[in-house]
């Protein structure tokens, strides 16, 4: 908990997902666009804000769209409303689109701009898919890092044959295709403009940018990303390429076996 403390107080928010999937939002025009300020750090201002693009396309994460309801389920699923962080109208999904193989490709929702809805009981990330405004920003590779071991203490009283048969097969997740709201270039972009930034950027030291991504973890970039400087300066997202580690999920797992 000591370094959940120390970067919640460090770590700017981003709006990123892991798994995205794509909304359309059937009642708004193609062209449709508005922007949405939101803030860097809910408790600290000196953090600033980044205003982000808002389009009839976007992107939820997979996890917060169910194609069946349950009880207690408060985000997305069919003919259900939920809160869009920093948006001031919900959306309601009125039904999915399927790939070839069956699988749901997009998710039709309506904008409630024009309608009287009752407060949603959830909110969740998003992302526009907005390429004219540098959004979605791709995160080329995830790593996810869980416990290594099933259990706290894999001792051979624990753990027949001891600690070498209880490594987890899912310690290491690598996830392709992530991405973020523009916050993440954004803060690159403002961190490589002071002296500190130029100054670690030459010296490829990119570790310490940490970012919260909001509802999912703490991260950082890798040693494995490439941030010439000369990109960032001149706004070439595509000269780079973006490795993240997830640092520590926001809460201890509760289910842990202690």
């Amino acid at each position: 908990n000591h370094i959940r403390d120390a970067l919640n107080v460090c770590a700017p928010r981003i709006m990123a997902l892991v798994r995205p999937v794509r909304v359309v939002l059937e009642n708004l025009p193609e062209n449709y666009f508005e922007e949405h300020e939101l803030v860097y750090h809910p408790s600290d201002t000196a953090f600033g804000s980044r205003r982000v693009p808002f389009t009839r396309t976007l992107f939820i994460d997979s996890s917060d769209f169910r194609e069946s309801d349950s009880p207690g389920y408060f985000r997305l699923a069919p003919n259900k409303t939920v809160g869009l962080n920093g948006v001031p109208y919900p959306i309601t999904c009125t039904g999915v689109r399927r790939a070839a193989d069956g699988s749901v490709s997009e998710v039709l929702c309506r904008y409630e701009n024009e309608a009287s809805v009752p407060k949603p009981k959830a909110y969740i990330q998003w992302v526009a898919d907005s390429p004219q405004h540098g959004s979605p920003v791709r995160i080329d590779e995830l790593r996810v890092y869980n416990p290594l071991f099933k259990h706290a203490n894999p001792d051979e009283k624990s753990v027949t044959g001891g600690f070498m048969n209880d490594v987890s097969e899912t310690s290491l997740e690598i996830i392709h295709g992530a991405v973020a709201d523009i916050g993440l270039w954004d803060s690159i972009k403002r961190y490589a403009a002071t002296d500190a930034g130029k100054k670690e950027l030459n010296e490829q030291n990119v570790e310490t940018l940490r970012f919260q991504f909001m509802r999912i973890g703490y991260f950082a970039l890798d040693k494995d990303s490439s941030m010439p400087l000369s990109a960032i300066e001149s706004d070439q997202i595509a000269s780079t390429k973006l490795v993240m580690n997830r640092i520590v999920t926001l809460k201890e797992d509760a289910k842990k076996d202690a």
